[in-house]
This record gives structure tokens, sequence and C-alpha cells, in this order.
């Protein structure tokens, strides 16, 4: 079954590639356009996709729509536009997009999530929803939560990250590593151990952001 599909949000437009890549291995989507609030885009293209107006139109001519929230200033922003376009418009699908060079079959995966091409997910993986992995190596039976950003990243086997993460490029985690919820993990940052919520870590090893400018950077 083709669904209609309208993308929320003009700033991530790798997402545009991701769904023609998608389509290119089987006919999934048709993708209508670009909902977003800057009303100067209103009338234009991006990348010959129409921006067709505000979301208000999701209760009239695109109710019946697949929705892809690609609106990422932070992870919880993330969430806020989630909750919005359910509660406020009563969206209910949000599928997955998830590049065709990945091999779903031995992972599991919730709704929401845009996994784009580069990505490698190991076997037994589970991952929760609304989730971006760029391009990311995730382990083998590792767990991530909710509205986590994995960019560039290598996440080991058996790691447990929770909700609202941020994982820069080039920085990993070896194995079973655990992370709590909100933490951001800086571009090349190498995590040793368990960390809990609201940590910014930086280095290698990472250390928290405090303690990185006084061993670093103080005078």
């Amino acid at each position: 079954m083709i669904k209609d599909l309208i993308v929320v949000g003009t700033g991530g437009w790798d997402v545009i590639p991701l769904i023609e890549d998608i389509n290119s291995n089987k006919k999934c989507f048709n993708l209508i356009g670009f909902l977003e609030k800057d009303e100067s885009k209103h009338g234009t293209e991006l990348y010959g996709y129409p921006i067709i107006g505000g979301d208000e139109l999701l209760l009239t001519e695109f109710k019946n729509c697949a929705v892809v929230n690609n609106v990422m200033h932070t992870t919880r922003a993330h969430e806020v536009i989630t909750h919005m376009l359910i509660e406020k418009y009563s969206v209910n699908d949000f599928p997955n997009l998830i590049h065709p060079s990945i091999n779903q079959r031995f992972f599991s995966v919730g709704q929401g999530n845009i996994v784009y091409n580069g990505a490698f997910i190991g076997m037994g993986a589970k991952i929760g929803d609304f989730n971006i992995i760029e391009k990311a190596t995730i382990g083998h039976e590792t767990i991530i939560g909710n509205y986590n950003l994995l960019a560039a990243c290598l996440v080991g086997s058996r790691c447990k990250i929770g909700n609202y993460n941020l994982i820069g490029n080039s920085a990993s985690l070896t194995n079973n590593v655990k992370m709590e919820d909100d933490n951001e993990i800086g571009t090349g940052a190498v995590l040793l151990k368990k960390i809990k919520s609201g940590r910014h870590m930086l280095g290698n090893p990472a250390i928290d952001i405090e303690d990185f400018v006084k061993r670093y950077l103080s005078i």
C-alpha cells in the first residue's frame, strides 16, 4: 500500500533523498510536500517538492496522511512537535523512514524513526520511537529509547540508551555502557562508563564539561 506522506518542517533536507531511495527500492510513499510554520516559505519548493502551508492543514485536506516529524532543533523540541501532532491534529500514522540498504530483519523498531543511509544496526537491537539515526553504528543487543539523535557515532554492543540523548559525530560508547536521559556526548568523545541524566561529556575518556574545562582550558 502506497501512503500519502506529509513532512512537517523543512530543516532536514536529507529526508528527501531518503524517501526517494526508499521509493526506488519499493514504492511506499507519495510525498505530497512539506508543511512549515514560516509563512515566507509557503508556495515555494524544496528540491522540487512544494512547501504547501502551515500545519493547520493537517485538520483538513491532509488529515488522512501519514506524517514525518522533521523538526529537530533539539531532542526535546522533537518531542514537543510530536505531541502537538498527536494531540492537536490527531495524527496517528508516523511511519519509519529506514534506508533500504539497512537490513531490518534482525532488530525491532517502534514508530516515527528516521534512519539514514550509512547506518548499521546490529542483531537483536531494540529501537524505540522518534529517533534520528544518521551514519551511526549500533552494536548487537543495544537498546535505545525515544527521541534520541545519533550522528555519525559508534555505539557498542549491549549498551542501553535512555531518552532525549544526543551523541555527536565520531563519539564512541564502549560495550555495555548505560546512559540515562538528556545527555549530550560531544564530538569525538569516548564514553567508557555509565552516566546518569543531564550530563554533557567531552574528551577521551569522556568527562563532564565542567571537569573538561578545568582540566584542558583553564590557565
